[in-house]
Order: C-alpha cells, then sequence, then structure tokens
C-alpha cells in the first residue's frame, strides 16, 4: 500500500514538473535572452563616419576590373590592395602598412595589414574580406561568370578605410592600437559549385593566424577584440546573431548600435546561426571576435545576391554603411576614448553564451511544450480509464 501511495506521489510530480516546463520555457527562456546583455551606454560624442564616402570605395573597387574584379591571382587583386595602400597613404603617408603573402593551389595571394596608434600595447583588430568570388554559384544564368561582390567583400573593406579616416582624426585620443586587416582569399570555397578548384573559405584569415607571431611583439602586445565586417552594405541591412563568435562581444556591438537608433540593423530577436567566417581563426587562436554579418541563405533570403552576378553597386545602401560604420566608431569610443570610463561594456569579452541556431531554438520552445502536454493527457486519460473501471 505505501509502494503504491509513492508511485502516485512520483505520477503527480512528474505531471507537475512537466507542466511546469512546458509554461515556463517558452516564457523565461526569451526573456533570459533579452536581459542577458551587459548595461552600457554610449558615451556622448559626435561621430563623423559617413555613407555617401564608403559607398564611392565600394564604387572604386567594383571598377578597378570589371573583368575578373578581385579574384585571388588576378591584376584586379593585386591593383585593389594597391588601391587600399594609396588610400591609406592619403590618410597618413607614413603609416605603417605590411603585406602578407601566401600561396593556396600555387596561386599567390596577399593580405594587407595597417596599423595605427603602434605606441599601444593592446591591439583591436578590425577585419574584412576583399577578394571577390571567381564563380557566380547561386547564379541561375550566369553561374560561371565572377562575382562583383559589391556587398560581398567591397562592403567591409570600405567601411574599414572610411574608419581609418575618422579614427586617425582622434587617434591621439583613443588608447588603443587599431589594426585594419584585409583578407583575400575568403569566398572560394565549394559553394553548389566550385568557385576555385580545390580551394577552401577563409584562406587569407587561416594563413594569417597561423603566421600572426611575426605582425606584433607576443611578449608585450596583446589582443583584446577582433571585429569582422563581411556584407555589411547591401539594401535593408539586419544583421544576425553569429555564433562562432563570442557572444559578449558581438552583444556589445547590438546594443551599441539600437543605442544609435538602428533598431532594424540590430533586431532584438536576430536570427540565430553559425557561419565559418574570417573570424573563427581568430576565436580559434583565443581572441574574443565578432562577425557583423547578415542573413544570406534560404530562399527567400533577406538579401537574395549572396554569389550571383547581382552582387553589383545597384543593391548597394550608403546608409548601411554608415549603419555598420557608425557602430564600430562608437563601439570604439566607449571602450577607448580618452576621458570616459574605460570599457563601458563588458571588457575583456570573455563571456561566451553559445545560443542555440534559431531553426533548433524553436523547435525546442515547441516540442517540450507539446511533449509535456501529451504527457500529461495520457495521464489524465489513464486516470479516467481507472475511474471507469
Amino acid at each position: 500500500m505505501v509502494l503504491v501511495v509513492l508511485i502516485k506521489k512520483s505520477n503527480k510530480i512528474i505531471v507537475i514538473t512537466l507542466i511546469a516546463l512546458a509554461v515556463v520555457i517558452p516564457i523565461t527562456v526569451p526573456i533570459f535572452l533579452l536581459f542577458n546583455d551587459n548595461e552600457i551606454t554610449n558615451i556622448n560624442i559626435e561621430l563623423q563616419f559617413d555613407g555617401d564616402t564608403a559607398y564611392n570605395y565600394v564604387a572604386d573597387q567594383i571598377n578597378i576590373n570589371t573583368t575578373h574584379y578581385r579574384i585571388p591571382g588576378t591584376q584586379g587583386r593585386e591593383d585593389c590592395a594597391q588601391y587600399f595602400i594609396n588610400k591609406f597613404q592619403l590618410i597618413d603617408p607614413m603609416i605603417s602598412f605590411t603585406l602578407h603573402n601566401f600561396t593556396v593551389q600555387s596561386i599567390g595571394c596577399q593580405n594587407v595589414l595597417f596599423k595605427m596608434n603602434e605606441n599601444y600595447s593592446n591591439i583591436l583588430i578590425l577585419g574584412t574580406h576583399y577578394d571577390s568570388r571567381a564563380k557566380a554559384t547561386k547564379d541561375s544564368t550566369n553561374p560561371d561568370l565572377p562575382v562583383p561582390g559589391a556587398n560581398d567583400g567591397a562592403s567591409g573593406s570600405a567601411v574599414l578605410i572610411e574608419l581609418a579616416r575618422v579614427l586617425y582624426e582622434k587617434r591621439h585620443n583613443l588608447s588603443v592600437q587599431i589594426w585594419f586587416l584585409f583578407f583575400d582569399a575568403e569566398d572560394q570555397g565549394y559553394d553548389f559549385g566550385i568557385g576555385l578548384s580545390g580551394w577552401d573559405w577563409c584562406e587569407g584569415s587561416s594563413k594569417f593566424v597561423q603566421d600572426i607571431e611575426n605582425f606584433h611583439n607576443s611578449s608585450a602586445e596583446t589582443f583584446d577584440a577582433m571585429i569582422l565586417l563581411d556584407m555589411v552594405g547591401g539594401d535593408n541591412l539586419r544583421f544576425i546573431s553569429e555564433t562562432y563568435s563570442t557572444s559578449s562581444l558581438l552583444d556589445e556591438l547590438f546594443e551599441t548600435g539600437r543605442q544609435l537608433g538602428f533598431t532594424s540593423a540590430f533586431p532584438s530577436y536576430p536570427t540565430v546561426n553559425r557561419i565559418y567566417d574570417d573570424h573563427v581563426a581568430f576565436v580559434d587562436y583565443g581572441i574574443p571576435s565578432a562577425d557583423l554579418i547578415i542573413k544570406f541563405w534560404d530562399t527567400p533570403a533577406e538579401w537574395p545576391y549572396h554569389h550571383t552576378t547581382g552582387d553589383d553597386l545597384s543593391h548597394i545602401s550608403s546608409t548601411s554603411l554608415e549603419i555598420t560604420g557608425k557602430t564600430v566608431e562608437q563601439f570604439i569610443y566607449n571602450n577607448y576614448y580618452e576621458g570616459t570610463n574605460p570599457f563601458q561594456g563588458s571588457f575583456p569579452w570573455s563571456g561566451d553564451l553559445d545560443l542555440l541556431d534559431s531553426e533548433l531554438f524553436i523547435f525546442v520552445i515547441i516540442i517540450i511544450p507539446i511533449v509535456g502536454i501529451a504527457v500529461v493527457v495520457l495521464y489524465l486519460r489513464s486516470r479516467s480509464n481507472k475511474d471507469i473501471k
């Protein structure tokens, strides 16, 4: 008799627990995600980043070579690297830069690194890739033609040039060394077809991190963070929560943008997904890193020109470029501007909550209540049948 009572009590405990899970999880998980961010307040400073100027930088890159654009191993790629050097030397004729040469499948490639404020030992890396894809493998009409790469490559590069211009004016007020790092050979991996045969994604960033000890004094210099910009200039800008990224750093960038009023570009409930991109090698090296990137997959995608010949200047927005640039500019001032409380957010950005992808997250919060309700229904039916007997 005692055993029967214990079993009945155990059943009640299980039922109550399932009901609680069915009710609490769908409510508390979104609340947890909403309030998990560290509180920050943007410092009051005038932002100088200009989206129209950045737009012109995108156009310049597209027009460097309209036959091969910036495909690794082509003259267009070489001319684009020289274009970066010319632009940075207009900012400062004596600016420090390094050409990082490497080969992939016997093709010569080149990362380009510029350094500002080298008197500081802590380093913030701003990165982007500048190569354009060899074949438009998602293009239903012209899959063998090269991709102009206006958004996928040129937009992030344009933002870095304009950021260098505006930050240079305030360099003496910034307590950080800043690297502007342009990656070659990011965009040639396997898609629906082959870009360059035998190539993987993110070749340039992987090679750079392999050789990173050659570019800094590891006994005296440390890396604070790395921010990657990828496809940041297209129409209807809307960033995702990318889960290879260090979440505390990405969350702070999102909150910085929201406080600037860019709530559409930095939504409270963004799409969540994991993208293998140039920041991954830095994360694996131990540097807190964040990828500002849009949703470019599925049909219809939020930006449907990925890896097509439609990735041209007609789908670039100066507003999107300015949103991205001003957000990163504000982030830097929040954390490094002289005379402010340093590190307004979650520095050293070591916290990393690995969120579920959106599809899996939705599945979890739906399936648990369904399972709970099903168990409750079965339990009540069994009780009802016993009562009838």
